[in-house]
């Protein structure tokens, strides 16, 4: 061979040799051993993560596992024994059917007066002997006074309750013949107190009233006199009496007059309702009145 080119070929050789085998280029080149235990672990990049596989294409496990689904978070379970009690739907309360008030029996437009309100006490005294005359001029105690004269009386009730007291009643419809028997009975000097029956006749209408004033146990309150008393000091406005009479004499005519009475200046236990002429002077006995009322 020839020497030029054997040299140069040997040279080769021998280079190639002291080189060793050659090695692959790459993007990322691995760094040193010893570079990666100073730094410390490093996270594995995003290209060197596995990629999660099913179970049936990697037997072995070697994909990282899946993290399963999850619900949107829901409320914990209520404690039934917690929940407020849920209260049956209340129904309005069932009104029992109450009887129509019972109209009180009216005849010749007179009415009862207990059998309507039975506040007012009774003392009839010219159904005993425990009057001016000492005589028994109604033969049974009843209360009767004209149909439009009862609400007034109600309302004088209401007036007196007010106040503490309960109303007496002396006398009210009083029949025409009775007024006679009581003229009769008067001595002259009397005559001015007990006239005889006339147009000025005012219980025989049913519309006046001889009352006073009790406490709410019965008991009378203090007045200037007795009933049927016929000397001055009976009179409206007299002043021969005590502080304390005239005091209560004015609380029942405050009373009284409240209720639309007119007081009489003779007898402060004399009230008169209004409209004399409205009604007719009549002469029907507490008998006959009783006796229509049973009837009906």
């Amino acid at each position: 061979m020839n020497r030029r080119i054997l040299i140069p070929l040997l040279v080769l050789i021998l280079l190639l040799a002291a080189c060793g085998p050659a090695r692959p280029v790459t993007d990322n080149p691995t760094p040193p051993a010893s570079a990666s235990a100073d730094a410390g672990p490093s996270a594995p990049s995003a290209e060197t993560l596995p990629i999660p596989s099913d179970p049936a294409a990697d037997p072995a496990g070697t994909a990282a596992p899946v993290p399963p689904e999850t619900d949107a978070p829901t409320a914990p379970p209520t404690d039934p024994q917690t929940e407020p009690p849920t209260e049956p739907p209340t129904e309005p309360p069932t009104e029992l059917p109450t009887d129509p008030p019972t109209e009180p029996f009216v005849y010749m437009g007179l009415v009862e007066l207990t059998t309507v309100d039975d506040r007012f006490l009774i003392d009839q005294r010219y159904a005993t002997e425990n009057n001016f005359t000492g005589r028994v001029h109604y033969d049974r105690v009843l209360c009767l006074v004209q149909e439009d004269v009862l609400p007034m009386l109600i309302r004088a009730a209401d007036l007196a309750e007010a106040e503490g007291c309960r109303i007496k009643i002396w006398d009210a419809y009083r029949p025409i013949s009775v007024q006679q028997a009581l003229h009769d009975s008067a001595p002259a000097e009397l005559a001015p107190y007990v006239p005889a029956p006339g147009p000025w006749s005012m219980h025989a209408r049913g519309i006046t009233v001889d009352v006073t004033l009790c406490d709410l146990d019965g008991s009378e309150l203090d007045m200037p006199t007795e009933f049927d008393d016929f000397s001055t000091r009976a009179n409206s406005d007299s002043t021969d009496a005590t502080a304390e009479q005239i005091a209560n004499r004015e609380l029942l005519n405050r009373i009284m007059s409240g209720a639309g009475f007119k007081r009489s200046a003779l007898e402060w236990w004399h009230f008169d309702g209004p409209n004399r002429d409205a009604y007719q002077i009549l002469d029907v006995s507490f008998a006959e009145y009783e006796a229509a009322r049973d009837a009906d």
